[in-house]
Formats: structure tokens, sequence, C-alpha cells
């Protein structure tokens, strides 16, 4: 009796190593690596791939396609915690430089997840790069090449209209919660308007060019001499719509206002500067049809 109760014990024994191979495995399944993606533009550029399946989570900047707002989140891209991201337990993290705070993407490279940030030039050239970066980080690096050969004909097809005798002088009003903002050299807006053949009517004056991001105010207006406002839909809705725009300090004074030209973007098309950057470019041409100086 005692041998027979031994020998099934020992069978129970020599099992339990089978059975702790198989619960970690299945806890490695349950736990499968993927990539966790920060900032709209990545997120957008991993769908335009068609490569999607390989993400576990996004941040909150991550709008488009709509098929982002079913995906588990980490958080704003600028405010992220080391414990929301590592729960998602992703392996390789694709984030813009506006993500951080610095020490939390630090502590996330020391757990030995792979960061890598996705950036280039805000120009055509920099877009491209931008979809290949990913593609690459994916694995993917034929269909990056495919995505640039249909970007770059995207942007072949644009031209400027041939009724602007001038660039139209375009503002970028922000309106993110607190006090508007306007767009000055170096910012996402700045190189749009020039990509689409306008100018940034921030920037221009020689003397005093706005750099970033800065409170509007009445001064800023007066020198900026607007032809057309420029706003995201998401910023106009939290406005208040069209009229509260025009009862900003100063903007009734404005070309602008006195046309009562004011053009919208969704706020990744605005401020993306990703693959539907030919998009927005079209759509602020449409939407200045019949300007004159």
């Amino acid at each position: 009796m005692r041998a027979a109760a031994n020998r099934a014990l020992s069978r129970l024994l020599a099992g339990l190593p089978v059975v702790a191979a198989l619960s970690a495995s299945l806890t490695n399944a349950a736990h499968a690596a993927g990539v966790v993606t920060i900032g709209g533009t990545v997120t957008e550029i991993v769908y335009l791939l068609g490569e999607q399946q390989q993400i576990v989570a996004t941040d909150t900047s991550s709008i488009y396609p709509a098929d982002t707002e079913q995906l588990p989140k980490v958080g704003y891209q600028r405010t992220l915690s080391t414990e929301g991201v590592l729960s998602k337990h992703p392996d390789k993290i694709l984030l813009t430089p506006a993500a951080g705070p610095a020490k939390v993407l630090q502590q996330l490279q020391d757990s030995g997840i792979t960061l890598v940030t996705i950036d280039g030039p805000d120009t055509q050239a920099g877009i491209a790069a931008k979809v290949q970066q990913v593609a690459d980080q994916l694995g993917v690096p034929e269909k990056g090449q495919a995505a640039v050969a249909r970007l770059s004909q995207d942007f072949a097809a644009l031209s400027v209209p041939s009724g602007w005798h001038r660039p139209p002088r375009l503002l970028f009003v922000l309106q993110m919660g607190g006090s508007p903002m306007i767009a000055g050299q170096g910012t996402a807006p700045d190189a749009l308007f020039r990509m689409a053949g306008a100018v940034n009517a921030a920037a221009m004056d020689d003397e005093q060019p706005v750099t970033g991001y800065k409170n509007l105010t009445p001064e800023a207006l007066l020198l900026a001499r607007p032809d057309a406002i420029v706003v995201t839909d998401q910023g106009l809705s939290r406005q208040g719509g069209d009229s509260a725009i025009w009862k900003l300090p100063g903007m009734a004074a404005t070309p602008a206002a006195k046309a009562g030209r004011l053009l919208h973007l969704d706020a990744l098309l605005a401020l993306g500067l990703g693959p539907r950057t030919p998009q927005a470019i079209t759509e602020l041409q449409q939407q200045l049809a019949g300007w004159q100086p």
C-alpha cells in the first residue's frame, strides 16, 4: 500500500514542472507582447500600414481612425504614468517627441521596454520618413515603402490655386480649454500653411515673429492682419461656435472677421502632420475658394 502511494506521489511530483510550464505559457499568452503607440500620428500610421493588430494600447490623442476608440488607453501623451503603460505589457513603445514626462520615459526604458521616438522635419520628406520609421519598427518595411509611394503621389497631385495672386495670411487659433493661443514659427500649422501655399500670419512680422504657441492678444492680432482664421473642429465646439471666435478681444478688427472667413480642420489633421496631410491641404484650399487679396 505504502509503495503504491509513493509511486503515485512520484508521478504527481514529476508532472508539476509540466503544469508550471503550461501555466507560464498561458500567462504569457494572456500578456502577449505588443506595441503601445503614443501620439495620434504614430497610431494613424500603424493603421495606414494595416498593422493595427500589433497595438495593445494607445494614448488619448489617438483619435483616428474611429476604431482607435475601442483600444485600451494609457492616458495623454504628455502626462503618461509608468504603471499605466506597464500594465499593458508592451515590448515596444512608439512615441512622438511630445511624449513625457522624461522621468516616466526613463523608467519605462529601465524596465526593459524598447522606446522608439518617431520624428522627422515638418516637410513632405519628414512625413514620409515617419511612415517608414514606423513600418521598420513593426517589421514591415515593404509596407512602408508602398505607403510612402502613395503619399508621394498624393502630394504630387496638389497645387496652389491659380486665383491666389498672393499667399493668404492664415492665423491658427488653438483652444485647449484655457486661454486661446496662436501658432507661430516652428509649429505644425505653420508648416501646413506653407505646404498649402499660404503664409502664417503670426510669423510675418520680421521684427517680432511669433515662435511656438503664444497667448492670443489684441496686439498680436493687429500685427498679424489675418485674411482667415483657422481652428480645429474640436476647439470650435469647445469655444462655443463661430460667433465666439469673432468675439475674442481684437478679433473684430481683423480682415478675417470683416470677411467672416473662418476655416476649420479636424485636430489631428491640423496638428499631426501625418499621412493625411495632403487631405488637410486640400480642405484648407477648398475652404478658401473664391478668396481674393
